[in-house]
């Protein structure tokens, strides 16, 4: 085994949404969903083992932060593969935590790849995908670089990510820094309560025939098609959140006037789609030819909000 590993994957966003589980211990969901890896976001994690401490250690962003997670995470190995001492964890965070945009995926997917690498597993990209799902749904596409999609299977087994469109079409996604707040209503609640909507089961159908589509049109490199199934998927996915049983709602003003702004924006002709995720961040989807244009119009109506250009970034690698 090594003694020291440090691993780097990158954030994802899905452009058919993961919202909902079937089996909340395995973290299986109820659809299939289907991301674009990003340049701009990444964690960076660095494994050791700690001979003489009791138990696993977190350091995220240089503070010592709560284990827990990473724990029960690690303990998924420990059972799998053999007892083995504590781990010190050191991650350096380069997503804005908890309000939107995936934090946790890149997160897991670094770790899952660090200590594959710490404990000479020699593990795939699938089955590290299986491991990763355990820590973070979306983790397991964000070992991919480019398209990635996640099987939702039935079990374990059959849950996985995998590569579904390598090359880079020239997608590319403004990030609109709305709220760098925590969320009120964590992703996991959020599901749970989305499940109890009326709309939920037509969304999941819907969601299957869209995915079909959206692949179509990434092959096609159709960046309009992929923004009008991404904004819809969604739209109709934030809508199940104010139907549900316990309606809350991930949106601020803010949210819903870039929404319109970036509705306004298309009908005036440029390429401009809007994505979210569990949070009040906005993601605006167009390509490289409109994206500079689009770019300065946002930060003239929106002068008080920080904007990212995100093109499509690669898999995880060991540093």
């Amino acid at each position: 085994m090594a003694n020291q590993i440090t691993a780097t994957a990158h954030t994802n966003i899905a452009l058919i949404k993961y919202w909902g589980k079937r089996d909340v211990a395995l973290n299986l969901p109820t659809t299939s969903s289907l991301s674009l890896t990003l340049d701009k976001f990444y964690t960076t994690t660095t494994v050791r083992f700690e001979h003489s401490k009791a138990s696993d250690e977190l350091i995220l962003n240089g503070a010592s932060a709560d284990s827990a997670r990473i724990h029960s995470f690690l303990e998924l190995f420990r059972g799998q593969f053999g007892d083995f001492p504590a781990v010190a964890v050191t991650s350096e965070n380069h997503v804005p935590t908890a309000a939107g945009l995936a934090s946790s995926a890149s997160s897991f997917a670094a770790l899952a790849a660090a200590m594959n690498g710490l404990l000479s597993l020699d593990l795939g990209l699938t089955d590290l995908s299986r491991l990763a799902r355990r820590g973070s749904g979306s983790a397991s596409r964000s070992l991919f670089g480019n398209f990635a999609e996640w099987h939702a299977g039935t079990d374990d087994a059959s849950s996985f990510a995998e590569s579904f469109y390598d090359d880079d079409i020239g997608l590319t996604m403004i990030a609109a820094h709305v709220s760098g707040s925590e969320k009120k209503i964590s992703s996991t609640l959020g599901m749970q309560r989305a499940q109890t909507s009326p709309l939920y089961g037509k969304w999941v159908e819907h969601s299957a025939r869209q995915l079909t589509d959206m692949k179509r049109a990434i092959v096609s490199a159709d960046s309009e098609q992929i923004g009008l199934i991404a904004q819809e998927n969604a739209l109709s996915m934030h809508a199940l959140n104010r139907s549900c049983s316990t309606p809350f709602d991930y949106f601020t003003d803010e949210t819903r006037a870039l929404i319109a702004f970036v509705e306004s924006c298309y009908k005036s002709g440029l390429l401009a789609f809007v994505t979210l995720d569990a949070g009040p961040n906005v993601k605006i989807i167009t390509n490289a030819q409109d994206a500079q244009k689009l770019l300065k119009k946002c930060q003239e109506n929106f002068p008080e909000l920080a904007f990212d250009v995100c093109r499509a970034g690669g898999g995880v690698q060991i540093d």
